[in-house]
């Protein structure tokens, strides 16, 4: 199925100067629209993005706050830049070197060298050393040297990396045959840290809520009224517009459970002598990768996948993007090319706000 959309200037538009996201939960989304005395809601800056979390029932912020340091737990973990996480004690290791994790570490690492397998090297949870390199975090980042890059590249190569779970299965050790590789669990961590967070509400006796983790948003339960919830898909590069900064919306997805991710290149990026350089970097060049894609939004059950799905299907293509996406029965997904018409696989049910006019 495919959509034009264009004359999105007087579409729903949405001030979001704490979302810094991919995805936007719509007004829409909400129970009823209910009164705010029925809803609890809470905002934190973890995982490097603003993160928020609302419960359909009052007075719960004791439990969006557990829930927030729970996550924080998993990202002290998961997080290269955190100076004390396993990953960061695997990145230190040498060559051979056997490095203890958790079940948690062991579980991520173990889901991204699936999709690194997967995508035929293109997502790859060995790419830190370039991930550094690059440093889109930075406050002045910069296009690196050339022989910076090429020594950096040389360091990556998922099938260098050992994992043998323990026995008990509480976790797991991990080797490396080269020194300087390191892991980066970014474009699969977020994912999920918000699953977990799901579970942890889950076990509080929460029925219903929405977490949105820097557009990773995860669905739990039912709106009370039984319509489906309506997640928003961002029009790439709105933000950028003169005036207020807003994100404005190009379409809305409406979803029942799972999860709904958006992985773009239009977020975390700089621009050098004209040219703009996007935080998803190939492995095979060590620069951004170039695809006729500016975004792809999935949908399915497991934000952990939908994670890792949506920016393979971006660094893919359009054509190959959509063959592994028909090829998964549970996932379905949202293309929005630089050029032509939105695409939208058959499961997913997703309404444009009007046409796309392509990159601005």
């Amino acid at each position: 199925m495919t959509f034009r959309l264009s004359g999105l200037r007087g579409a729903k538009r949405i001030r979001t100067a704490l979302l810094a996201a991919g995805l936007i939960i719509t007004q829409s989304g909400c129970v009823n629209n209910g009164p705010s005395t029925e809803v609890s809601r809470g905002e934190d800056y973890l995982l490097n993005t603003y993160c928020t979390l609302t419960i359909y029932e009052p007075d719960r912020e004791d439990v969006i706050r557990e829930a927030f340091q729970f996550a924080r737990t998993l990202e002290n973990l998961l997080s290269r830049t955190v100076a004390d996480s396993e990953i960061a004690a695997v990145n230190r290791s040498t060559a051979g070197e056997a490095v203890s994790v958790s079940r948690e570490t062991a579980h991520v690492v173990e889901r991204g060298l699936y999709y690194s397998a997967l995508s035929g090297g293109l997502f790859d949870i060995t790419l830190g050393a370039l991930t550094e390199l690059w440093d889109f975090s930075s406050l002045a980042p910069r296009v690196p040297a050339r022989e910076e890059i090429d020594r950096a590249v040389s360091t990556a190569g998922y099938h260098t990396i050992g994992m043998v779970s323990n026995a008990d299965g509480g976790g797991a050790v991990i080797t490396k045959e080269i020194p300087d590789t390191h892991l980066d669990l970014g474009g699969i961590a977020k994912g999920y840290i918000a699953d977990r967070v799901k579970e942890f509400l889950e076990i509080r006796g929460i029925s219903a809520a929405l977490i949105n983790f820097g557009g990773n948003v995860v669905i739990l339960g039912d709106k009370a009224d039984g319509t489906p919830w309506l997640i928003g898909v961002e029009k790439p590069f709105s933000a950028e517009e003169e005036g207020d900064p807003v994100r404005e919306l190009c379409g809305e997805i409406a979803v029942t459970r799972g999860s709904v991710v958006t992985s773009g290149i239009y977020e975390r990026k700089f621009t050098e002598n004209g040219q703009i350089y996007h935080h998803i970097l190939d492995p095979e060049t060590g620069y951004p990768r170039e695809t006729d894609l500016i975004s792809v939004t999935v949908t399915g059950p497991a934000s952990t996948d939908c994670d890792a799905l949506s920016t393979i299907c971006l660094m893919l293509g359009m054509d190959k993007g959509w063959a592994l996406m028909e090829s998964l029965a549970s996932y379905e997904a949202v293309f929005i090319p630089k050029e032509g018409t939105i695409a939208v696989t058959p499961g997913a049910r997703f309404t444009s706000y009007g046409e796309w006019e392509g990159a601005q």
